[in-house]
């Protein structure tokens, strides 16, 4: 074997392995198993039940049972088994809301020893979610809320995600899920529901907070000018006024029932609307993409950090609230000053912070100096398609994961990202490759072995 492929060889596998000298002892982050198998029945997402559409399960467990990719089919063995429930029962079987159905082909589906078409089990109503308090803490002595439904026929409770919810400043930290290719193909059409304040938000009406009118009063208070207020909050045609922001996003989920839950006024924070509907929901779109197109499984942490300020009649900065009453010294409901996503890898143990600024009304000195809170490493992410330096539709950067959630007080203290999560092809695939060229020039000679 000639010196250069020798050389080729080594740094092959010190590229994929690192540079110490027991590289060749380390061991490979294992790649997820793929079982290939006999597809029978293909269910497109547009042959669902619906509109009121069960839940779809793996058999007697509390987990979704998802689609394998983007492609927004859930495909199935012949024989096998699926889940399905509902909140008050089926159409075809109104006192029954757990049934397992068994594929046959194509989309029928067996139950009860009859063939059915799998759009024949409608719910009789629309899943309504619940939220539910745990003895759980987080970040700064909040509360883990959990997110999803209530299966009471069989005492079970299918999550969809966490909260980490402070009960004193009517505020969310963050919002706990995973995604995997499966979310580069959410389903679509789903109807909107309203927003959700449930048990929350106690002797408040947190929707009439969000409300344009309202927003306005509330600034002017803060800013001590009406005229101020009427500038800052504008109108919903043109984009400038603080919405319901959606922390976790509706599309981040695959589902039209997970996408409902996400209505929870939990899982909102204000959020000025030119951000919200461009930069930061190009940051959601690319990161759904970025999901579709890797063979990894992410934790997300969809969360807030910080309150931003505007500046009143004589130029001094004030923190903006939504709940707001200096005379009772009432102030929650923080407009928050920042917008993230954190990606984790916990298999390669690589992530990525994705961060928005939540304040269009700022100049670029203050926003570089008050809300780039870590070294910016924007540059780097080429799978975003974002406009990420425009201030009128939100300032946008990314950071590496322990940095960032060091500089916001460590919401998350459990991380300890090893390297930085990125696009191109996903690592089994890199490693692959690379391990194939190795490989082949191994046999070709040994990799060190002298002629």
């Amino acid at each position: 074997m000639s010196v250069l492929l020798k050389t080729l060889a080594a740094v092959c596998l010190l590229s994929l392995f690192g540079s110490s000298y027991d590289v060749l002892a380390r061991k490979a982050p294992e790649a997820p198993e793929v079982v290939p198998f006999s597809v029978s029945c293909s269910v497109n997402f547009t042959a669902l039940p619906g509109p009121e559409q069960p839940l779809i399960l793996v058999p007697a467990s509390e987990k979704f049972l998802y689609p394998i990719d983007e492609t927004r089919k859930i495909e199935f063995e012949a024989g096998q088994s699926v889940e399905l429930a509902c909140r008050d029962g089926f159409k075809m079987f109104p006192t029954i809301r757990e049934i397992t159905v068994e594929c046959v082909s194509g989309l029928q589906f067996r139950y009860g020893g009859t063939p059915y078409t799998i759009s024949d089990f409608s719910c009789t109503n629309y899943w309504l979610s619940s939220a539910r308090v745990t003895q759980r803490r987080c970040h700064n002595d909040s509360v883990i809320v959990q997110v999803g439904f209530n299966l009471v026929a069989s005492n079970r409770w299918v999550n969809v995600f966490d909260v980490c919810y402070d009960e004193k400043l009517y505020h969310t930290h963050y919002v706990l899920h995973k995604m995997t290719r499966a979310n580069g193909g959410y389903q679509s059409g789903n109807p909107r529901p309203n927003w959700f304040q449930g048990d929350f938000y106690q002797e408040v009406n947190i929707n009439n907070l969000y409300t344009v009118n309202k927003q306005r009063e509330t600034i002017a208070i803060i800013l001590a000018s009406q005229a101020r207020a009427d500038e800052l909050v504008q109108t919903t045609a043109n984009g400038i006024y603080m919405a319901r922001g959606h922390i976790a996003a509706r599309a981040d989920f695959v589902y039209g029932t997970e996408q409902n839950a996400t209505f929870w006024f939990l899982n909102a924070a204000p959020q000025w609307q030119n951000f919200n509907g461009v930069n930061w929901e190009r940051v959601e779109s690319s990161i759904r993409d970025f999901a579709g197109s890797q063979n990894r499984e992410l934790t997300v942490y969809s969360g807030t950090y910080g309150v931003q300020k505007l500046a009143d009649g004589n130029g001094d900065y004030q923190e903006v609230m939504l709940d707001f009453d200096p005379t009772e010294g009432r102030k929650r409901v923080p407009a928050p000053a920042l917008y993230y996503k954190i990606l984790h890898d916990e298999r390669t143990n690589a992530g990525i912070a994705i961060i928005g600024v939540n304040n269009v009304h700022i100049p670029l000195d203050i926003v570089l100096k008050d809300y780039v809170v870590c070294d910016d490493i924007g540059d780097k992410v080429d799978w975003i398609d974002w406009q990420r330096k425009n201030l009128t539709i939100g300032y946008c950067y990314a950071c590496e994961v322990n940095q960032f959630n060091a500089a916001i007080g460590k919401p998350h203290p459990q991380l300890n990202v090893e390297r930085l999560l990125t696009g191109g092809a996903g690592p089994t695939m890199a490693l692959s490759l690379g391990a194939l060229l190795a490989a082949l020039l191994l046999l070709h000679g040994g990799l060190f072995a002298t002629r």
